[in-house]
């Protein structure tokens, strides 16, 4: 049996132990750039979701395209989902309500696609 070595944590960040999905805490500083690498479709009770693969700050992560995010990408003249892999999107933290909570937390929205 052959043993792979496993890469190293880093632990003067919070980064390595994130979870796959980019959220407004891990994001330095605003407006930032994150660059498609790939997208990936879901399935969810309310329907069809959209996650984009990107990349921010040297590292791989998944972003959720809420229905906000998605308009602005389509606005963009985006034609469809694949059409994203190569882009930047510009994107800024705001306050959104969470329906399951009922507070204001924070979140990303994209602001412009290029």
């Amino acid at each position: 049996m052959t043993q792979t070595k496993q890469k190293e944590l880093d632990t003067s960040s919070w980064s390595d132990f994130a979870g796959e999905y980019l959220k407004a805490e891990f994001v330095d500083t605003f407006p930032a750039i994150l660059v498609c690498t790939g997208i990936e479709t879901i399935q969810r009770e309310s329907g069809a979701g959209l996650i984009a693969l990107v990349e921010y700050n040297k590292r791989k992560w998944k972003f959720d395209l809420n229905k906000t995010n998605q308009s602005v990408i389509r606005a963009s003249g985006i034609k469809a989902p694949r059409d994203i892999i190569g882009k930047k999107f510009l994107v800024e933290k705001i306050k959104v309500r969470n329906p399951s909570s009922n507070t204001q937390v924070d979140s990303l929205v994209i602001s412009q696609v290029e």
